[in-house]
């Protein structure tokens, strides 16, 4: 039934963002008001299982993305770095704003892991670092750098998707500003 409930949340956000009603889940999920609280007893815990499931869904993504033999370790730093939850709430700056400013609780479980949960890019930096495809740099500035950048787009927008920030934060962080041999100015 939780699943149920999920699915019914995860289209309602889709279509209305973190401003959904109860009810308008409930009839999505084709049950009552009364049962969704039978499974959910707020909507700030059904907000904080989104945010679970987010982080589950990168984490998921990051290890698809470390163990797959075929990607260089460039390529895996590359693709773990741009990693968007996939299937719920938050993709957008809209939602990732809504999410800090009308459920905070929740917000601090999602915030955390932006902060905290580099481990594993930690490791393919170190792994990039002995093959000699990275220089030495300071980890931590970077990691400061990308969440900076973020946050930055969040507050303002940025006038870019937040995958399109995404991607061009990590492109530059990752090749820097200079021009490639043979391209064009």
């Amino acid at each position: 039934m939780k699943e149920r409930i999920m699915e019914a949340v995860q289209h309602e956000v889709s279509q209305r963002g973190l401003k959904f009603s109860i009810r308008e889940v409930a009839a999505r999920a084709g049950i009552s008001t009364k049962t969704l609280y039978q499974n959910f007893s707020s909507k700030e815990q059904i907000v904080a299982r989104l945010v679970e499931a987010s982080i589950e869904d990168m984490r998921a993504l990051e290890a698809s993305f470390i163990q797959d033999q075929t990607l260089t370790t460039w390529e895996k730093l590359q693709h773990t770095l741009v990693i968007l939850p996939t299937g719920y709430a938050f993709y957008d700056m809209r939602s990732m704003q809504d999410l800090r400013n009308l459920y905070p609780e929740q917000w601090v479980a999602l915030d955390r892991f932006l902060k905290e949960g580099w481990d594993q890019i930690r490791l393919l930096i170190a792994q990039g670092m002995e093959e000699g495809i990275l220089r030495k740099f300071d980890v931590d500035l970077f990691i400061d750098m990308y969440v900076g950048t973020f946050y930055y787009f969040m507050e303002t927008k940025g006038g870019l998707t937040l995958d399109l920030a995404l991607k061009q934060t990590v492109d530059i962080l990752m090749h820097g500003i200079g021009k490639e041999e043979g391209e064009d100015a």
